[in-house]
Order: structure tokens, then sequence, then C-alpha cells
């Protein structure tokens, strides 16, 4: 029978992570019970996550109704789509697949963004990613209520959820606002960098000696020691510089980098090479009338595909049986001879209901994704801070690849290239780890410079002449000014305090003051609207009712000292805190009014 525990009992604490990913979603969860408890007692759902040939993941695929109702996710609504399209009764329903990396894609990231399903129908974007998160913190609450055969107290979940390290903060607001109408409290949210749970994890594997680690593994997280974590995964690439500080943390060396060169780009490569096989009209074509068929190449490919090594010999698929008399319908010659043409010929063959790919083409396939991320990796050794670095840690479900591996070992030999196995149980465990105790990074290295939209007194030294204005016949004053809070390539400390920047709110009317938050990759931008300042959105401070006074004096501090930027503000003549949030949804650059504030710091 299930029972409650009193809310007196809170020496259990449940912290539960989702590995969100591009191709595959999945979750661990960490009873504490006490403070000794190890590593090995963190439990990673096998039951659900699916088959070993998907790293134990399900895919990250929802399925909607002709309604727009959820009805499934994962396995399941792959399964489900399947038999709609084998009837011919999908084209009313929304078949969503791949679609996370539509946050790194958009430039504009909004609450209204739209997505389009696997035919171009399009829904809201952040209804699907709420039904995939509520799907997930389902099915894990329901797990944690089977293992402990009582019921869990809600308020005792520390969630975390991962994101790639190069997620602008857009993309990190989105993911919390899905997360938030999915049921999870903000104040029970954490989001984690990818590479850095990875590292977290790797560490504490060498530390503890588990996992069967070895010599070259323990070194790699000695004291001193620098790293560059490389998580490739299905839709991204990130790469973090770490080093091990004396007492174990670990503190960042650069600012994470990267871009859209996982696994998926080998995907798209393959479905271009298949275009050019049978040509855009055909495929188009085939994709419409055979979607089943189209998608089972796709996962047979993407199976086949994390299998395949450069010592193997071909690579064959299970060819779909309506595509080559399509073919010959719309072109008026056999397939066949279309494969003995010169950019085909020797380097695939079709036999019987079988196409097989020789080691030529696959190496094609792979070859723009190794191409990026090795000139990526060479890019940041030349770079000051990261010349000493001696190992290449690689996770994420792509590093897993022998082939990405294996190429990496190759072109970097003189570094430690270590691959723990696994990569996506790597990120999904130190996420747990991390949320128990978020101190474990010790500094993080700011990726921009961050600063506020303001005004300040006219300095004729420092402002050029045609930024003077005169407001309400007061003091010159110049404008458009980025009044920097936090600068490019800074070390930002976890538990320190930013610098403090003294503004003044006049003609106080209104219960809240707005700021034009901006950032720039220059050290040290002057004005928002010179080259290389990005509008980010808005900062929003509640004013207390009880603070009445005309001109209130703000103390404004701005951190990222998380894996979020955060804000604090003081009402200093009260010592009163101020409600700080950061809105990097709106997209629209609104005009600062002439008196609402002025900087005097």
């Amino acid at each position: 029978m299930s029972r409650s525990r009193p809310e007196s009992q809170m020496g259990r604490i449940v912290v539960a992570a989702i590995d969100f990913g591009t191709t595959c979603t999945g979750y661990a969860y960490f009873l504490r019970r006490d403070q000794g408890t190890r590593i090995a007692d963190i439990n990673t759902d096998q039951a659900w996550l699916g088959s070993s040939e998907m790293g134990l993941q399900a895919p990250t695929t929802v399925l909607m109704d002709p309604e727009k109702r959820f009805h499934s996710f994962g396995f399941e609504a792959e399964s489900k789509y399947k038999t709609l399209t084998l009837k011919n009764e999908h084209t009313h329903w929304y078949y969503f697949r791949h679609f996370k990396m539509k946050l790194h894609h958009e430039k504009d990231l909004n609450r209204d963004m739209m997505l389009a399903d696997a035919d171009g129908k399009k829904m809201k974007a952040l209804l699907i990613f709420m039904e995939a998160i509520k799907y997930v913190k389902k099915h894990l609450l329901k797990k944690l209520k089977d293992g402990l055969r009582e019921d869990v107290n809600l308020r005792e979940i520390k969630w975390v959820i991962t994101v790639p390290a190069i997620w602008r903060n857009s993309a990190k607001q989105f993911m919390r606002e899905a997360a938030s109408r999915a049921g999870i409290p903000n104040d029970q949210l954490t989001l984690a960098l990818e590479p850095e749970s990875a590292a977290i994890f790797c560490k504490e594997l060498a530390l503890n000696r588990v996992g069967g680690v070895d010599g070259v593994f323990l070194r790699a997280f000695d004291p001193g020691e620098k790293y560059i974590v490389v998580d490739c995964g299905g839709g991204t690439v990130d790469t973090t510089g770490h080093e091990v500080l004396p007492d174990g943390k670990l503190k960042e060396l650069h600012a994470a980098t990267g871009g859209p060169w996982g696994g998926q780009l080998v995907n798209e490569a393959f479905e271009m090479f298949i275009e050019k096989m049978v040509t855009k009209p055909v495929l188009d074509k085939f994709a419409r009338d055979c979607t089943s068929d189209w998608i089972e190449l796709q996962k047979d490919f993407e199976k086949k595909k994390r299998q395949y090594a450069p010592n193997m010999d071909d690579m064959d698929l299970n060819f779909p049986v309506d595509l080559e008399p399509m073919f010959k319908e719309a072109k008026k010659y056999d397939l066949h001879e279309r494969l003995l043409e010169k950019d085909f010929k020797k380097n695939v063959e079709l036999v019987k209901h079988s196409l097989i790919l020789k080691p030529a083409i696959m190496e094609k396939l792979f070859e723009p994704a190794i191409k990026e991320i090795t000139q990526h990796i060479e890019n940041l050794l030349k770079k000051k801070e990261l010349r000493s670095v001696s190992t290449l840690l690689l996770v994420g479900g792509f590093s897993e690849s022998p082939t990405v591996s294996g190429a990496l070992r190759k072109h970097f030999e003189k570094l430690r290239v270590i691959a723990p196995g696994n990569g996506s149980v790597a990120i999904l465990k130190g996420a747990v780890m991390f949320g128990n105790d978020s101190n474990v990074i010790a500094a993080r290295v700011s990726p921009y410079s961050y600063g506020v939209h303001t005004r300040k007194y006219f300095d004729p030294s420092t402002h050029p002449a045609n930024r003077k204005r005169v407001i309400k016949g007061r003091a010159a004053v110049a404008d458009n000014v980025f009044d920097k809070h936090i600068e490019y390539g800074e070390h930002v400390y976890v538990g320190g305090k930013s610098r403090e920047r003294k503004y003044v709110v006049s003609n106080r009317h209104n219960p809240f003051v707005y700021w034009n938050v901006y950032h720039s990759e220059k050290r040290e931008p002057m004005f928002c609207d010179e080259p290389g300042c990005v509008y980010l959105g808005k900062l929003e401070i509640t004013i207390p009712e009880n603070l009445r006074e005309e001109r209130v004096i703000l103390m404004l501090s701005m951190t990222c000292r998380g894996t979020e930027l955060e804000a604090t503000a003081i009402a200093t003549d009260f010592d009163i805190e101020c409600a700080a949030k950061f809105d990097f949804l709106q997209d629209d650059v609104s005009n600062i009014s002439d008196d609402v504030f002025e900087s005097i710091s």
C-alpha cells in the first residue's frame, strides 16, 4: 500500500536529471539518504530507456493527435506513427523529431515560435517541448514511487535538465519555461551544461577509482591537469577547457564553444546522398507517399552509423521496396543503371532489397562532421589558456562512434584522448552529481561582455559629440551607452560577488524599471548600437510599493556564476532588495523613456 512521508522527514532528497537530447532522451535519479552515498547508487533507468542500440535511451519524438493534443512520446510515438502511415491515416497527425536543434538554429527565439512536423504542419514549439518534458517527468515520478513503494514529496525533488553549453540565454530560458509549464517549479530546477556534467562524472570516476578506470584516466584528473571536454551529441558539439584545482574542483579555462556538427550532420549527408542517387523529385514523392518506409530507412542508417568503424567492410541497409520502381517510373530507366554512373560506381550497390555502401562513401558521409570537430579543437589548442592541455575527454552519444573517436585519436596523437564509454550516460549521471553539488565547478569564463542600455553624464573627453543630449533642461548626457557588468573572458567565481553599478530611477510612477540587455565580444564596448553588440532581451526590476520616493537609487549587479545569467538589485537608501528578472524571449527593442533612469557611476 502506498503511503506518504511526513513533511518533517526531509533527510531523503531526490535529484532527478533529464538529458533532453536531439536524438534521444533519458533520465537518471539519485536518492540521498545520507552524505556517504556512492556514485554507484545513482540509478539510470534502463527499464524504459530502450535497447542497447539506442544507448539505453528513447527517441526524442513527440506525436500529437489531429486535435493538437498530446498522444505519445519516444518508441510509442514512433510505433503509432508508423501504423498511421501504413494505413495512410497520418496526414492530420503531428509528428515531431529532432526538434531540439530549433533552439540552436533559430536566431530570434520567442514564446510564439512555431515548429514544423514531418509533413510541414506547424504547432507552437513551447507546447511540444512542454509535452515532452511532462511525459519524462511523469515517467520518472512513477518509477520513483514504484521503487520506493511510497509517494514522493514533490518539494524534495531537485530537478536538473541538461543543455548544450553553447546555447544562448534565450534558448536556456525557453527550456526553463517549457519545464515550468510541465510542472517543474523554477525554484527546484537547475540547468546543467552537458560537457560540464560529463567532466564531473569522469572526475568522480577517477577520484573514486571505480568503473575500471586505468592509470591514463586517473592522471587526467590530477590537480593541475588541464583538459578539453569534447561533447559530441546528436545535434551539437560543445567544447570546454578545464583545470583541476588542488581541492578537486574544476575551473573553466575557456568559455564554451562549438557548433552544429553532431551525429545529425552525418544523417543529413546520408539523406543528401540518397537524394542525389534517386533525384530530389523522386525522394520528395517517396517521403510523402511512403512516409513509413522513409522513416525506417533513416532509422536503419542511424543504427548502422553508430556501429560503423573504418576497418569494417561494406555497410548494408534495408532498401525500401517501392523506391526502385518509383525511380524507374519517373526517370524511365532502371536504378541499377543509375548506380553504374561515375558518382556511384564502385561506391554503392543495390542487391535485391539491400543498399550496400562501400567504405569510401561512409568516409565521405562522416567527413564534414569530423573535419569541423578537428579544426575547431585545433583552433582551441592555439589559444594561450589552452596550450598546456594534455587530454581530450570525448563524451556524448556521437563520441561512441568508432569512426569519430578513431579519427580524433589519429589526428591528435600527441594528446591523451580518453573516451570513457557510453558517453551519453556520463552526461546524465554527471548532471545528477551537479544537481547534488553545483559548487564542483569553481569558476566559469564569461563568453561575452554583458551590460545594459543606459545614459551617463556626458564626458567630452570620452563621448563623441553626436552622442550628447540635454533632457528637459537637465545636465547633458550620453545616450545609448553600454554599461558593462561582466567582461568578456572574465573568470566568474561561484559564490563570488560581481561588480555593482549604481543607478538613479527618476519620475517613478511605474512600479517596474526596464533595461535593454546587450552582449558583445569586445572587452570594452562603449555604445549599444556599435558593431558586435547584440540585443538579448529585457531586465525587469520591481520597485516595492512602499517606496514612493520620486527618485530611488538602485545598486544593480549582474553575474553568470551559475549556468544562467542572474541579476540582483538593492534600493540602497532603504536596504531593500528588489525583484530582478531577465526576459530573453522578447524580440522587441523598446526605447528608454527620457526620465526613467540614468547611470551615475
